[in-house]
This record gives structure tokens, sequence and C-alpha cells, in this order.
């Protein structure tokens, strides 16, 4: 279990397959069509998160505003949500299962709720939740963030440090592997953005132009639809359309 555990599940396993499994299916088909051997294709969980959060990572590099938080749901899991660390820190554990349960309290000293017959189970813990939570959260308050990290990795419990969206700009992992790149968003500024989260036989796929500046290319896909360069003209003189320099 590593830290890259990420912030859901659901998100990671879920939601990422169905937003590029079309991408990769048509790449490595086409890919066949043209060379008869297909693609070795790559694509992370971790990379797939990051990738579903680049709108509020650009939006927090233009605007410098943070967006406001995502509502959670209430989970299905009696454990499964951010806790306080004793040096004024947060860290998200998730106990899920039984077993899990079982090596949590007796891990972590915890004899009293492991025996309490109201969470001998993940549904009644779910019911407990109310009183379970706050309780637990002292439990974690006797760690500091490193240490808690640590004991949790040690005995394979799920966790994961709390991030922003533009906390990413500095994951050593995105940044070693290629993950973000330089777009242009505006005249004179570039931001970093997330990549798509595939790699083909090794190889990230390049970026392949940055967002058009206002009016850039408008004359060619203009030109593209069939209109004339006289019509283009008079489109732009009733500023019905902007045409870049």
């Amino acid at each position: 279990m590593t830290n890259k555990f990420s912030a859901s599940l659901r998100v990671c396993e879920e939601d990422p397959k169905q937003n590029i499994s079309h991408e990769v299916y048509d790449f490595s088909i086409k890919e066949r069509d043209a060379t008869g051997r297909g693609a070795y294709v790559k694509s992370a969980l971790f990379e797939n998160t990051v990738y579903l959060v680049a709108q509020h990572m650009a939006q927090f590099a233009i605007t410098g505003e943070a967006p406001p938080p995502m509502s959670m749901k209430r989970p299905a899991w009696g454990v499964y949500d951010i806790f306080d660390t004793g040096d004024a820190d947060r860290l998200f554990v998730g106990v899920v299962t039984d077993t899990q349960w079982e090596v949590f309290c007796r891990e972590f000293d915890e004899p009293g709720l492991g025996a309490d017959p109201r969470l001998a189970s993940n549904a009644m813990r779910v019911a407990e939740r109310e009183w379970l939570i706050p309780r637990l959260n002292e439990t974690f308050r006797r760690y500091d963030k490193a240490a808690l990290s640590t004991k949790l990795e040690a005995i394979g419990m799920p966790f994961a440090p709390i991030s922003k969206p533009w906390d990413l700009f500095d994951d050593p992992h995105l940044n070693a592997g290629g993950g973000l790149v330089e777009t242009r968003v505006a005249p004179g500024k570039s931001v970093r953005i997330p990549t798509l989260p595939m790699e083909f036989d090794g190889e990230r796929l390049p970026k392949r132009a940055d967002p058009p500046l206002l009016g850039e290319g408008a004359r060619s896909v203009l030109e593209a639809l069939g209109c004339t360069p006289q019509e283009i003209d008079g489109l732009a003189a009733d500023h019905v359309v902007a045409l870049g320099a």
C-alpha cells in the first residue's frame, strides 16, 4: 500500500476507464491497421485521477482562486474519512472490511472498540458513525502525520495524504514522468496542465497544440466550412466572428 491510494477508489477504478477506454481502443486499432502490430498501452490509476482534476488545477493557476470543495456523500463504509493528526495536519484513512477493522483495533491498541458488539460488522459501523468517527479522530491525533502514515502503511491499511489539486503541480511523480505539460492559456502566459494519462509503447502522447487564442485559426476553420474570403471578411466586419492577427 502506498500513499498513492488516492482520494477515491471509485473515481480511480470507474470514471477514468469510461472516459479514456474508447481513445485507447481507437488508437490501438488504428495502429494495428497501419503497422500490423498494434501498441502496448499503459494507463495508471494515479494519473487518471489527476487528469480528472485538471480543470481545477488550471482554474487555480489562471485565477489564483481556490475552487470550493466538492460535496461528499455519506460513504458506504463505516470508516472512510479524513482525520486530524497530532501535528495539525490531516490524513484520509479507510477501514472498509471486517478483517481490516480487527487489524486496526489490534495494532492501534483499541481492544474496547474491537470488542464492542455495536461495531461487529461494516454495516453496524456505518450505523454508529455519529459517535465512532469522532472517537477514532481522538485515536489518530495521538500520532503526527508522518508517524501515522508509517504505521498505516506497515499494517496495509488504506490511507492517503490530503492534497488540493494545485498541490499536484509540485508532485514528484508527475514531474518525473512527464505528467504535466506547458500549455499556453493567454498571450505570454503558460501553465502546466496534466497530460492524457496514457502511454503507448512507453511514450506519452505529445501535446498537439495549445488552446487557440481569440480568433486564432478562425479563418482556416471558416474556409474549411465553405465560406469564401469575402464572406469571412463580412462576418468579421459585422463582429460575428473574430479573426486572429
